[in-house]
């Protein structure tokens, strides 16, 4: 197994970020927020302290979806946000998502998904963002690349499908009832998991020469473990990317890279 890192990209994210002078604030909204968002808002708190960008920690209630979109828009247009899930009803969300006018920095509205669905990743949401990154890095020619997504969310599977399937690659999702996961992962010149099960997918599922992203985060005894049994491909030839030292090494600072980014809020 060969074992890939992001470490090039970080660094270079990081420079951009400790060299910048932050003027405008970034927005952390949650609504009865689980632990899990709890933990991802503190982890971007610690970023932004790092890196000298005020914030704001907005957890909403009982406001009206008028009320939540009043408070957003009433910041400057050039100020960030971050919607953290889970975020209220299916229709308080899509109304946000027509009517936030700042910054979006995690591909929310449905002008980001609308833009990166046309090929612009700088309109992705962060894990979809720093995956593509990676790819790219590589010098990934993704015309024709057969690519299968084990994950269907907005945040992830979605978006990434959409702009690698703008690329030219042929993209397929996958997910809980699909009748033969071997198949198309097997086939798959590049195989990304993104479904939260430790150890879920073992050497079985791989042929020698597999190209694995994996994205996917679970905690056990206090370790961070992805979705691919790692120690039954071992000795296979298999590039394999993590999600420790990869796209979770990543993932916060390409958020906040979007406070850089001016496309973002055009």
């Amino acid at each position: 197994m060969n074992l890939l890192n992001t470490k090039d990209i970080r660094d270079e994210i990081l420079e951009k970020l400790n060299k910048y002078d932050f003027k405008n604030k970034v927005l952390l909204l949650s609504k009865k927020p689980s632990q899990e968002a709890i933990f991802y808002k503190n982890v971007i708190i610690k970023r932004c302290k790092e890196f000298g960008i005020s914030y704001v920690d907005k957890e909403f209630d009982k406001e009206s979806k008028d009320e939540i979109l009043s408070f957003i828009n009433s910041y400057d247009k050039e100020d960030g946000f971050i919607i953290l899930a889970p975020f209220g009803h299916d229709e308080d969300l899509t109304y946000l998502k027509e009517g936030i006018k700042i910054k979006d920095l995690d591909g929310f509205t449905f002008k980001s998904l609308g833009k990166s669905m046309e090929g612009n990743k700088d309109f992705l949401p962060a894990t979809p963002r720093a995956v593509v990154n990676f790819l790219e890095s590589l010098g990934t020619n993704y015309r024709g690349k057969s690519i299968t997504i084990a994950n269907r969310t907005s945040l992830i599977g979605k978006p990434l499908a959409m702009y690698l399937t703008s690329m030219g690659a042929n993209v397929s999702i996958i997910n809980s009832s699909c009748q033969n996961p071997k198949t198309f992962i097997k086939n798959s010149d590049i195989f990304i998991s993104a479904i939260g099960k430790a150890a879920f997918y073992d050497k079985t599922y791989f042929k020698e020469g597999s190209f694995i992203i994996d994205v996917g985060t679970s905690y056990i005894n206090g370790k961070i473990v992805g979705d691919i049994d790692v120690d039954s491909i071992s000795e296979m030839e298999i590039n394999y990317l993590g999600s420790k030292s990869g796209i979770g090494a990543i993932t916060t600072i390409t958020l906040l890279e979007g406070m850089i980014d001016n496309a973002n809020s055009k």
